[in-house]
């Protein structure tokens, strides 16, 4: 028995039920494990929604197309990020993670403290580590995670319907200034010293 597997158990049984339907004993019986093996592993379950959520949005990914060479940076999260919305392993727990998160208030705060801890820390690590490169992160983050909202969770029209392609064509520029346009044409404030 390891971790990996009680994991994996976790992440599928918290995008079945979301984050207050699932009881550890559920993901324990899905493990093959004892409950008491599940709390061991992970403090509670709130701790272990926080870390399923890494199965899911493997900042690693986001840093790798961050990192690339070649194309427009914008085009490569953008489509990443896209991806992992549309994988057939991974988009329907985010759509039930994200449901869980906009309307527990545990779900919330291990969902925000993932954001920050892993995913804008990994990305802005890789701007420069700073205030504005943590800044530039979030000002991407809510266009990709906006536009997944409207599209994958709410399914609003024309948003849901059109082309990946397109849509990370329109995405793009947005997010490239993000990440990399003058702090000053961005109007980001001063850094405090």
């Amino acid at each position: 028995m390891s971790r990996e597997v009680v994991l994996a158990a976790a992440k599928n049984r918290f995008a079945t039920d979301g984050y207050e339907r699932t009881t550890l004993r559920a993901i324990a019986k899905d493990a093959h494990v004892d409950p008491s093996m599940v709390l061991y592993l992970f403090g509670s379950k709130l701790d272990l929604f926080r870390e399923s959520l890494r199965l899911i949005l493997d900042p690693e990914r986001l840093v790798e197309a961050l990192s690339e060479a070649g194309g427009d940076v914008g085009s490569r999260m953008a489509r990443v990020y896209l991806q992992i919305w549309e994988s057939p392993e991974t988009g329907p727990s985010m759509v039930v993670m994200l449901q869980s998160a906009t309307s527990n208030s545990e779900a919330h705060e291990a969902f925000r403290t993932f954001m920050q801890t892993y995913v804008l820390a990994a990305v802005s690590g890789v701007l420069g580590g700073d205030e504005h490169a943590r800044l530039r992160a979030m000002l991407a983050a809510t266009t990709l995670v906006g536009t997944a909202v409207l599209r994958y969770v709410m399914k609003i029209p024309p948003l849901a319907t059109i082309p990946t392609e397109d849509l990370v064509a329109l995405l793009a520029p947005t997010v490239t200034r993000y990440l990399t346009a003058d702090a000053e044409e961005l109007g980001l404030p001063a850094q405090s010293v």
